[in-house]
């Protein structure tokens, strides 16, 4: 039989049954034929790793790779074209990308997606600036969407003579080698960005106690949510067709005790088109959350994975030992993932082939 040959409809369902990235990646790799069929953007639904990254040499760095369920270890080596210091952070992210950050002067960070080795020096205007988002470009509109790479980062000046803060959020946009300011937006002292998600940024007022739903790539305001009854959100996360709200909080068993579990407060958004409101609960069904104690948030069903429940929060539990935990909602229990224990400079990272 020539392999060659083969169907490149039957090719496409063969890939969607192949669970594991490597796998995938070794189906493309059969011939040119396969290659062209499957798609880098046809990968299947994949569970997210556990990285952590080791500078080798002044243009190396060694990512290792621990998957959720499995005490392997993948290795991989990626040659950095740039100069750029010894990294202090390491960001990860849903979206196939990592951040390294030196906040050392002169402040450097680099966008890079360990596997495909796309990396980009990021446009630093401003010392005190965070992400809370850097992924593939998206709009609320999704035929709006174009074909480049976004970074959403939270910044504050702090303007002479008495060192006032002014905030805001910038969403820059990376295509043709080169990042674009899209949208600049300056936000008051009684106002919070509380996470972007899909193209919108949600922003709470602590004046009006709204929830503001804003268009990233315009700053229109789109929507206004009412607060929850028990008060504002940490974070807000799109779960599988469903807007959650989360507030997480630290529950400590006694003084002495070294180690600290995180607790988690969940409201879905019940929208009936004229009065929408959150709902508290303690059942998120078959779905997973992950979350890295930054901005990021990933959600996922557990039937899409062989061997995994659902109703849990993954988390990076950095408060004292930095672990992985999985929380159940239901039981409010917490299960430490032994096998990641004790990692440095660590985080989520979900692999894109894009």
């Amino acid at each position: 039989m020539n392999w060659a040959e083969l169907n490149p409809d039957l090719l496409c369902q063969i890939a969607k049954k192949v669970s594991d990235i490597s796998d995938f990646i070794r189906l493309r790799a059969v011939c040119k034929q396969w290659r062209s069929a499957v798609h880098p953007s046809n990968l299947p639904p994949q569970l997210p790793y556990f990285i952590q990254c080791i500078r080798n040499n002044n243009s190396s760095y060694e990512f290792q790779f621990h998957p959720l369920y499995s005490d392997k270890a993948y290795h991989l080596t990626v040659q950095i074209f740039t100069e750029l210091e010894q990294f202090t952070d390491l960001y990860g992210s849903f979206t196939g990308f990592v951040l390294l950050f030196c906040w050392k002067p002169p402040i450097t960070g680099l966008l890079l997606n360990p596997l495909t080795g796309f990396q980009a020096l990021l446009p630093i205007e401003n010392d005190d600036m965070f992400p809370i988002y850097f992924g593939p470009s998206c709009s609320p509109e999704p035929s709006l969407d174009e074909n480049g790479i976004d970074l959403v980062c939270l910044v504050a000046n702090f303007e002479p003579p008495n060192g006032t803060a002014v905030l805001k959020w910038i969403l820059w946009r990376y295509t043709d080698n080169k990042w674009r300011k899209i949208t600049e937006m300056h936000y008051g002292h009684d106002e919070s960005v509380v996470s972007y998600s899909s193209g919108r940024v949600y922003v709470f007022s602590y004046e009006t106690r709204f929830l503001r739903v804003i268009d990233a790539t315009n700053g229109i305001t789109v929507s206004l949510l009412p607060e929850a009854s028990s008060g504002p959100f940490d974070h807000i996360v799109e779960a599988c067709g469903d807007l959650i709200g989360v507030r997480p909080f630290v529950e400590q068993e006694g003084l002495d005790e070294p180690e600290s579990d995180y607790r988690y407060e969940l409201y879905q958004l019940k929208d009936s088109g004229t009065n929408p409101c959150w709902e508290k609960v303690n059942d998120i069904g078959d779905r997973m959350l992950f979350h890295d104690n930054q901005r990021y948030w990933l959600c996922l069903r557990a039937s899409d994975f062989e061997g995994c429940k659902g109703n849990c929060i993954y988390s990076k539990n950095c408060v004292m030992n930095n672990s992985v935990k999985c929380y159940s909602v239901t039981t409010e229990g917490t299960t430490q993932l032994h096998h990641f224990h004790d990692y440095k400079k660590s985080t989520w990272f979900l692999p894109s082939l894009c």
